[in-house]
C-alpha cells in the first residue's frame, strides 16, 4: 500500500513538474514571438517619461527665470531690456507687470499669447466689450447709478444680469440698498 502512495505521490509531482516546464516554454514562446513589439514599447515609454521629464524641467526653468525678471522689473521698473526679456519669456506676468505700472496701452498685450481670462481682464480695464466679465461691467454701471441716487436706471442694468449669475446675491443686496446709507 505504502508503495502505491509513493507512486501516485511521485506521479503527481511529475505531473506538477511538467506543467510547470509546459507552461515555461509556452511563456518562452510568447516572448520570442512578440519580442520586437515589447523592445518597441519598451523605447517608446522610455523614450516619452525622458521626453516629458526633460520638459518639465524646461519649463520650470522657464517659470524661474521669468520670476527673477519680474521681481527685477518691480525693482527697477524702467529697465527697457528686462521689460523686453520679460515680453519674450512670459507674456502673462508681462501683461501683469503693464497693468500694474497703470499703462493706459494695454491693447498691446492683446496680440500676445496670453492667457484668456487674463485677456478678458485686461478687455474690462481697457472698457471694450469682455464677454466673461460683462455681469461685472453691467453690476459697476449698476452700482455708479445707485451712487448717484438713481435707482430706477440701476435696477435696469441690475436686471440685465441673469438670476443664475455668481453675482446675484450681491444684486439683490444692492437692490435691497435702495439708497439707505
Amino acid at each position: 500500500m505504502a508503495l502505491k502512495e509513493n507512486l501516485k505521490a511521485v506521479q503527481a509531482e511529475l505531473s506538477s513538474q511538467e506543467q510547470m516546464m509546459e507552461n515555461f516554454i509556452k511563456s518562452e514562446r510568447f516572448i520570442k514571438k512578440y519580442k520586437y513589439y515589447f523592445i518597441v514599447i519598451i523605447v517608446l515609454l522610455i523614450a516619452y517619461l525622458s521626453g516629458s521629464y526633460f520638459y518639465n524641467l524646461k519649463q520650470e526653468s522657464n517659470i524661474q527665470e521669468s520670476n527673477i525678471i519680474f521681481n527685477n522689473l518691480l525693482k527697477n521698473p524702467s529697465d527697457q531690456k528686462l521689460l523686453e526679456e520679460l515680453k519674450q519669456k512670459s507674456a502673462n506676468l508681462y501683461t501683469i507687470f503693464m497693468m500694474s505700472q497703470n499703462n493706459q496701452d494695454l491693447n498691446q498685450t492683446l496680440s500676445l499669447n496670453i492667457d484668456p481670462l487674463l485677456k478678458q481682464i485686461v478687455l474690462a480695464q481697457n472698457n471694450q466689450k469682455s464677454d466673461f466679465l460683462k455681469d461685472y461691467n453691467t453690476l459697476l454701471v449698476g452700482f455708479d447709478f445707485l451712487k448717484q441716487n438713481d435707482f430706477k436706471n440701476a435696477d435696469i442694468e441690475f436686471n440685465k444680469i441673469p438670476i443664475n449669475s455668481p453675482l446675484w446675491q450681491i444684486i439683490t443686496s444692492l437692490k435691497h440698498y435702495q439708497g439707505i446709507k
